[in-house]
């Protein structure tokens, strides 16, 4: 029977309490408020419910909030002098501060005292009202004014004796059995007793308290009884969970769950949660009792209420984990059914990352203990999901330790073992639960097994091949190893057709770990067992044989002088040293279902036995290869193609060939590399071929380099023409990638904290410090001791930050008080900390030319540091050579830096690298790759390798160029034509490494990566040296991180915003003034404009284009072509004008054109301004040469590309002994030419002067090509650039931007220079608010904006963004999503326009009649329509 009507009266009344004390009750929580029996308010539990009004509401205050603060925060940074000096007050204010703060607390003291006493005196009051004598009427009456009292006091106004005293006369009249009303408001007083009192919970259980409601529940007599009896048991299993379950609340709260609404059952089921985390680890289970109808609760559509109910079964399943009855009573019930649709990714039901984790750890358990479950598992084909969720796993939750800091595994781990669960092999695997069974099972089901690894092997390479840490690495070959076990001879045939396993297991014992070694000579015993015949001889080409071989006679790696396995070494993991006080879970231990108690430390010791690998490898190689072989190549393990390639190499390492001879080795090592012979990554680096060629090509003269360039272009006359440059990439890239080490170091085992740097200057931190110890070298004299203790240090400090904090205290000759010393240092080294990260790297011949200046050295465990580094990477650095693992106690862990000044020996001598007058040479041989990559390593090489031929493939018009003048020169050309200015043939993506991008990803999700100082030094100093190899994508986001302080963990993520008020006819006045209020401040501006209503993102992008327009108006005085006024007709992009003086207004606009570049790649704004391809490699700081004239100006640069060659033509003829007086440009002699030695289109701008200097001639043609060349791209335009740097650097250093190339750099710039095409416009557009996809004037939209040109795009995009071009990525970047609604027109439909809102990307369009009248008013909105910003 439900009653609410009794209800009503009561209502009412509690309804006229509450507003006598509204103001106070409006800012109450909801579980603290009074609430009638008709409108119950959901308690705290409940507090997680918001409508869709609420959200909406809360929206609009946090954006008012926001508002307010820019506009509190702006007006605050204007304020004048003396707004700032009465700030700061004098000390009569402060006194009167404090007095006036004094006398604020004893009032609210005296508040507080005078409210404790009142409301002690109302609970006695009630107290007494509610004895067995009063009425009905009465109890009724006290326990309204109870609840009223309850709703308001705090827990210090009730003690623990009131709340003894109250509970069990309120167990008593709940348990009333004719009044209702006394029933519900008894328990609703317990409700709020239990919140205001949370210790009132145990005085409840110990008066049966828990009982009583479990009764009234379940009797179910009245709804409103009912609903409070479940809130009330959800604030008492917060405290009691233990006696919760034994009153039996779990099936209290879920007997007649179905019968309340979504809210109640969400509390129902907190209550389930409450219990189940607290479950006791011994006795009864009554809770399994609940699982069916647990069950049953996950098909509802409620994701909270899903999730409430998967918490509990995996706790549950905590609980019985080590009873096989138990689990396969919880297999029962579609309980594996439920969970198998909850993980699939293409549910629709949303889980969090924890609950979802937590279900696959279920079906682990499950797993691990009931044969139902593994049965049921398979014939749901459970490898399909599981390969779903491995294929798109995400490596950034990947752990150094398969723990993470909430107790439940990561995804990744989870999957692993659920996996190493389903298929054990038995002889292996005898701690695995079951073991014999399943093994029994599968070998039964052959086909199953196949199905499993179908799915799941390629998958499973991928993961290893992406280099994912040693556990993860560990878990994919355990599975992979289990796989090839249970697959017959063919199955393994068919499984492995696909996957070069050859290339993978070699690639897999690079990995030096004894436990993946092990697994490794498994998987390849186990395919040499069943088809030895077909994998022998790919085992020898791919190096798998000579890893076999190292491993058994490690001496005998050195035996070859390039060799990838010499470092592999035999450690067992139990006798390394670890980072921390406890042993480091060893991988034996690593996927084992249950958890092992860390009270026995001597169970994670390591099972296996150093012998073990070695007596393994010793089988392998007797029983397959020696009684076996057939040739020689199953013996020494060398193939023909490898001992060919190793002579080449020597060949060309020998030091008495004749430069012609040098190029026929050449040829025929390319030769042997593009010939149809496949050739392994192991025999490409065994051979030597790319240290040979790296050595050849750093010793010799810059014409090595040039003529090695020559091999890959298509153009030159040389018998060469066939090799390929993206071929040669490949087979390096490929190389890289197996040899590569450089670990990923993820500090998840802790979360951010806030801190407290002291050095070396005094500053909190968003970050841990790192605790470190200053010492003195012990044989150090001239210093003294530091006198500090223990220092908490800016882990992205510089060493030459804590060279200036450390000297003045331990410099003999410092007589400085220590005190004074103490202080923060100058703003300079407060600068490098946390910034020279941000920086390129020193090359090394840089700290040697400025190793005199330092006044320290630095040494972390007798090893001497690399200043290039931050504090936080030496430390690493040394950290990862000396433990297994690197994990968050790094960070709790003391470390010793040891000081000394560094030696007076004077630096060698050496050898300077060969100069070339192309920029060619000095980006690649001449820089150093960093201290990450040893040198003389195959890494290093074949790094090496790729930036020579990076710089080929960049330089490649150059190249071309320079090869056609010679050409020329000798008189196999007539002309040069054919020299344009081109990228056609260049590679695009082939030189980056998909390895290194992911790893790089990886690093950069860290919770430490505030900036790179944060990352492992290999990623500073490879996207220093070699950016190539990182995605555009990826090097995108490390500017964020580095330059703009932007990471991806949440860090800095959203910049403050400032709001600016600009004029349209004074728009660089506008953009002045703005830069030089926020240029060196880290916040967003937003644009607002003059008599306009239009404010945020939209009237901001047309800011900056605004801008970029009158940086292009003729008159500017800035830019090649201004002089003749035909500005508009510069089709090669915009390059500064030569100015032969230095003029000051000209060198404001650039530093204004630097800030504006610079502010609007910080906000992530898009200009519409087209730079010339030449001006963007000066921003990159890169020299520009005669080939680089034509890609801005081309009559010019072909012209001087010309005289060169005519000059070289004379050279030549000297040099054989020909004599030609008369030399002629397109048929005209060079005196006709009448060019005399000013620069072409300047005649104001005097190259040089003196009597020959008048004209130009074929004597002294070869200097004027030089002058030409030196004012139009140097000295003629030196001080516009650095204007220009000098404006950029206020914002962030131009100096980040050295990682992208010319092309790249337009592009994150100027944004996507394509608009869309036809195909993604339905797929990327937003149909909200009347319209659909398939409206009428939707598809008339599509076909009329399909149709436009590419500048009617433009103007599209202008008219609905506010910028002409879209961001990075395109249409599909757009935030928020471009969305078409219908526009509700007063007036006759075809009479409207389309009218936008920018900021939201928001166009409102009506209905026109037909496509014709649609584009029509289109074009003339997009036209017209520009320039304002009004309500529409």
């Amino acid at each position: 029977m439900v009653l609410r009507s009794v209800f009503a009266f009561c209502s009412v009344l509690m309804g006229n309490r509450g507003h006598k004390r509204s103001e106070t009750i409006d800012e109450l929580p909801a579980d603290k408020r009074t609430c009638s029996s008709l409108e119950f308010r959901p308690t705290s539990s409940m507090s997680t419910v918001e409508t869709p009004s609420t959200s909406t509401n809360q929206a609009h205050d946090h954006d008012h909030d926001h508002d307010m603060e820019t506009s509190s925060s702006a007006s605050g940074s204007n304020r004048t002098d003396d707004d700032k000096d009465s700030a700061y007050g004098s000390c009569d204010s402060e006194e009167t501060g404090d007095a006036e703060q004094r006398r604020q607390r004893h009032a609210i003291l005296d508040y507080q005292r005078q409210r404790l006493s009142t409301d002690q005196a109302k609970f006695k009051k009630v107290l007494s009202n509610l004895n067995e004598e009063s009425s009905e009427s009465d109890q009724q009456e006290a326990l309204r004014e109870l609840c009223e009292i309850l709703s308001f006091c705090t827990d210090s106004s009730l003690s623990s004796l009131m709340a003894d005293s109250l509970s069990p006369i309120l167990i008593k009249l709940a348990s009333h059995e004719t009044n209702p009303e006394i029933m519900l408001l008894s328990i609703r007083a317990l409700t709020y007793l239990c919140d205001t009192h949370p210790r009132s919970s145990a005085f409840i259980v110990r008066h049966d308290g828990v009982t009583a409601l479990c009764k009234r529940l379940q009797g179910f007599e009245y709804e409103d009884v009912a609903e409070q009896c479940l809130q009330a048991l959800e604030k008492i299993s917060r405290e009691q969970p233990l006696a919760c379950l034994q009153s039996g609340a779990i099936m209290a709260v879920l007997q007649f769950i179905d019968f309340f609404s979504t809210s109640l059952q969400r509390v129902a089921l907190s209550t389930v949660v409450n219990i189940c985390v607290k479950l006791p680890p011994e006795g009864s289970s009554p809770f399994m009792e609940a699982v069916p109808v647990l069950c049953r609760l996950l098909q509802y559509e409620d994701n909270q209420l899903v999730e409430h109910v998967a918490t509990c079964l995996i706790k549950i399943a905590e609980r019985v984990q080590e009873s096989s009855e138990m689990l396969d009573e919880l297999s029962q019930h579609g309980l594996i059914h439920q969970v198998a649709h909850l993980i699939d990714l293409n549910s629709h039901t949303t889980l969090s990352h924890s609950v979802h984790t937590g279900l696959i750890g279920l079906l682990v358990k499950l797993a691990s203990g009931s044969m139902v479950a593994v049965k049921t598992l398979f014939d749901l084909n459970i490898s399909r999901i599981l390969k779903e969720i491995l294929s798109i796993y995400d490596v950034s939750h990947g752990l150094p330790s398969p723990r993470t800091n909430d107790g439940h595994c990561n995804q990744m781990h989870e999957v692993l073992k659920l996996l190493i669960q389903l298929l054990p092999v038995a002889s292996r695997n005898q701690e695995v639960a079951l073991s014999e069974e399943k093994s029994a099972f599968l070998v039964n089901h052959p086909d199953l097994v196949k199905n499993f690894g179908n799915d799941l092997l390629p998958v499973l390479i991928q993961v290893v091949d992406s280099g994912v840490d040693l556990y993860i690495c560990y878990g994919c070959l355990s599975v992979i190893d289990k796989l090839v076990y249970y697959s017959n001879s063919d199955m393994l045939l068919d499984l492995l057709k696909s996957s070069n396993i050859s290339r993978f297991l070699a690639g897999v014992f690079t990995r030096k770990d004894i436990h993946v070694l092990n697994i490794a000579l498994n998987i390849s015993d186990t395919i040499l067992q069943k088809n030895g015949d077909v994998f022998m001889g790919p085992f020898v080409k791919e190096g798998v044989l000579f890893a076999i071989d190292a491993l058994i006679v490690p001496e005998k790696s050195s035996q070859f002088m390039f060799s990838m396995f010499n470092d592999i070494q035999l450690s067992n993991n139990s006798t390394k040293k670890y980072s921390g006080k406890e042993p480091i879970r060893c991988l034996c231990y690593s996927f084992d279902a249950n958890k092992l108690p860390s009270s026995t430390p001597e169970s994670r010791n390591c099972k296996m036995e150093l012998e073990s690998v070695q007596i393994l490898a010793k089988h392998i190689r007797t029983k397959y290869f020696d009684t076996n072989s057939s040739t020689s190549e199953t013996t020494t393990g060398i193939t023909p193609i490898l001992e060919k390639l190793k002579s080449l190499s020597s060949e060309l390492s020998s030091s008495i060939m004749t430069q012609e001879e040098y190029d026929h080795v050449l040829y025929r090592i390319m030769s042997v590399l593009n010939s149809g012979d496949v050739i392994s990554t192991f025999e490409f680096v065994e051979s030597g071929i790319t240290d040979s060629l790296v050595n050849y090509l750093s010793n010799g003269e810059c014409s090595r380099l040039e003529s090695f360039g020559r091999l890959f272009l298509s153009c030159t006359s040389q018998p060469f023409d066939f090799f390929s440059l993206s071929g040669f990439v490949s087979k390096l890239q490929s190389a890289l990638s197996s040899v590569e080490d450089f670990p990923v170091v993820l500090n998840n085992s802790f979360k951010l904290r806030n801190s407290y740097a002291t050095v070396p200057h005094r500053r909190a931190t968003t970050y841990p410090c790192l605790k470190v110890l200053f010492v003195k070298e012990e044989a150090e004299l001239t210093l003294t001791d530091y006198p500090g203790e223990i220092q908490n240090v800016d882990p992205f400090s510089d060493f030459e930050a804590i060279e200036t904090f450390l000297w003045p205290k331990v410099s003999s000759n410092n007589n400085q008080d220590i005190s004074s010393s103490a202080q923060s240092p100058s703003d300079k080294s407060q600068h490098n900390v946390g910034q020279t990260s941000t920086q390129s790297p020193p090359s090394k011949d840089a700290i040697e030319r400025d190793s005199s200046s330092h006044k320290l050295s630095f040494y972390i465990e007798r090893k001497q540091v690399d200043r290039s580094l931050t504090i936080y990477q030496a430390i690493l650095n040394q950290h990862i050579s000396e433990y297994d693992t690197v994990n968050g106690l790094l960070w709790n862990q003391l470390h010793k830096i040891t000081y000394t000044k560094p030696p007076s020996n004077s630096p060698e001598t050496k050898t300077s690298p060969p100069t070339s007058t192309t920029p060619l040479l000095p980006h690649t041989l001449s820089s150093s790759i960093g201290s990450s990559v040893k040198k003389s390593t195959p890494c290093h090489n074949i790094l090496s390798m790729l930036r020579i031929l990076e710089s080929v493939n960049r330089f490649r018009f150059h190249l071309i160029s320079r090869e056609k003048v010679t050409e020329f020169s000798k008189g196999k050309i007539g002309n040069l034509d054919s020299v344009k200015a081109t990228n056609e043939g260049s590679l695009v993506n082939e030189f980056v490494n998909t390895r290194l991008t992911e790893k790089l990803e990886q690093q950069m999700r860290d919770p430490i990566a505030v900036c790179p100082g944060g990352m492992p030094s290999w990623c500073t100093q490879l996207m220093t040296s070699c950016p190539f190899l990182f995605s555009f994508e990826a090097r995108c986001k490390y500017l964020k991180l580095s330059a703009l302080g932007k990471g991806q963990n949440g860090q800095n993520s959203q910049s403050p915003r400032r709001k600016f008020l600009v004029y349209r006819d004074q728009i660089l006045e506008s953009a002045s003034k703005m830069m030089e209020l926020h240029a060196n401040q880290k916040v967003a501006i937003e644009v607002t404009y003059d008599e306009e209503v239009g404010t945020g993102l939209g009237p901001t992008l047309e800011f900056f284009t605004l801008v970029s327009t009158e940086f292009q108006k003729p008159g500017m005085g800035m830019w090649r072509g201004d002089n003749s006024g035909i500005m508009d007709s510069i089709p090669l992009g915009l390059f500064p004008s030569p100015l032969r003086d230095s003029i000051p207004e000209v060198n404001k606009k650039f530093v204004l054109l630097g800030q504006v570049v610079a502010k609007a790649l910080y906000d992530g704004r898009v200009l519409d301004i087209p730079f010339s391809k030449a001006f963007y490699k000066l921003i990159l700081g890169q020299e520009l040469s005669v080939y680089d004239i034509q890609s801005f100006d081309g009559g010019l640069g072909k012209t001087l590309i010309e005289f060169e060659a005519l000059v070289e033509r004379k050279k030549y003829l000297e040099l054989i002994g020909e004599i030609n007086s008369e030399f002629e440009f397109r048929g005209t002699k060079i005196e006709d030419l009448h060019l005399d030695f000013t620069l072409p289109g300047y005649p104001d701008y005097v190259l040089a002067s003196g009597p020959d200097k008048e004209m130009v001639k074929m004597e002294n043609m070869e200097e004027y090509v030089k002058l030409v060349v030196d004012g139009t791209v140097n000295c003629g335009i030196m001080k516009q650039m650095e204007a220009f740097k000098s404006g950029f650097n206020q914002v962030f250093s131009v100096k980040n931007l050295e990682i992208f190339t010319d092309e790249e750099l337009e592009r994150l710039l100027c944004g996507e220079s394509e608009t869309w095409n036809s195909n993604q416009l339905s797929d990327l557009i937003k149909f909200d608010h009347g319209y659909t996809a398939s409206s009428p004037p939707i598809i008339h939209f599509l076909e009329v904006i399909q149709e436009f040109d590419y500048e009617q795009q433009k103007a599209f995009v202008k008219f609905v963004t506010g910028a002409p071009r879209l961001p990075i990525g395109g249409l599909a970047s757009l935030n928020p999503k471009l969305t078409i609604v219908r526009k509700l027109c007063d007036k006759v439909v075809d009479a409207d326009l389309p009218s936008v809102m920018t900021c939201a990307n928001y166009l409102k369009l009506p209905p026109y009649s037909s496509k014709e009248m649609m584009k029509e008013k289109l074009l003339y909105a997009i036209t017209e329509g520009q320039g304002s910003f009004h309500l529409s």
